[in-house]
């Protein structure tokens, strides 16, 4: 068995070539779509269940338009057009790059929409992408769907086919977090023996007394993505170290937690059951 490392990374895939970063995710699903007639006729039936299959088909990736920005992934057909924008974590576009978006589908086809992929859940997408824009749908795809509409995909193509899609399956599961249950890093926090003016429990109170632990998601320097352990300092020492059983996305922690107020800030928060 040898091992393939570039800069000391270890590849395994073909596609691990490229990179990790956004725009090599992007081109890596492009690359995958081009080359697996039943991929791509798989990912436009989830969007369009009505679409023609073994259409003459056209992919662009980063496409630029005259209003400016670039598409990260566009597929036009004969009878659809849908606009893929691909993010990594937990973050979403903003409706004002979705308009431009909207704006730029082509109006000589009956099947158009826009597609967001994410690592996000599909209830928390629900809460912040419209359902539709100017009387095109917009559609949310997370990372882990499209990891099965590209395994249940191996299952009719060749033998070429099939190879370049376990390819990409494996590349995809070695990037995206979806809560990596591998990864034995700590994220540690410091906690005060203050208690909030919104709560009736301290700081401390919380992991100590609900075993629970919340804070926004990916400002002031907090994770965009859930760790698997949370380790607390207080006292001037690490006191524990807890593994993240559950989590999920809230907003309102009052509906959640009794001893929290309805005067805490809405903004969203993972909460982690530990």
């Amino acid at each position: 068995m040898t091992d393939l490392l570039l800069h000391h990374r270890r590849i395994t895939t073909i596609f691990d070539l490229l990179g990790d970063k956004e725009n090599d995710i992007t081109f890596s699903t492009g690359w995958a779509l081009a080359k697996s007639e039943v991929f791509l006729e798989n990912l436009v039936g989830s969007v369009f269940p009505i679409a023609r299959s073994r259409e003459t088909t056209t992919i662009y990736l980063q496409e630029h338009a005259e209003d400016g920005g670039y598409t990260d992934i566009e597929i036009e057909t004969n009878s659809a057009h849908i606009i893929i924008e691909a993010k990594r974590g937990w973050d979403l576009p903003r409706r004002t790059q979705l308009n431009r978006y909207a704006r730029r589908l082509k109006r000589s086809v009956s099947l158009r929409a826009i597609v967001v992929v994410a690592e996000c859940s599909p209830i928390y997408a629900k809460s912040k992408l419209p359902d539709s824009l100017d009387g095109k749908p917009v559609v949310y795809l997370s990372w882990k769907r499209l990891l099965r509409i590209a395994r249940k995909s191996i299952q009719s193509e060749n033998h070429t086919g099939k190879q370049l899609l376990r390819e990409l399956c494996g590349y995809m599961e070695g990037l995206m977090s979806m809560q990596n249950q591998t990864s034995n890093i700590v994220y540690v926090v410091s906690l005060g023996a203050d208690r909030p003016e919104w709560s009736t429990l301290s700081w401390i109170d919380f992991v100590r007394k609900k075993r629970c632990y919340f804070h926004p998601i990916g400002i002031a320097g907090w994770p965009k993505e859930p760790p698997n352990y949370l380790g607390f300092r207080y006292g001037g020492k690490l006191q524990s170290i807890h593994h993240v059983e559950k989590y999920q996305v809230v907003n309102d922690l009052s509906k959640h937690i009794s001893e929290i107020g309805t005067d805490l800030d809405s903004r969203d928060h993972f909460l982690y059951k530990l």
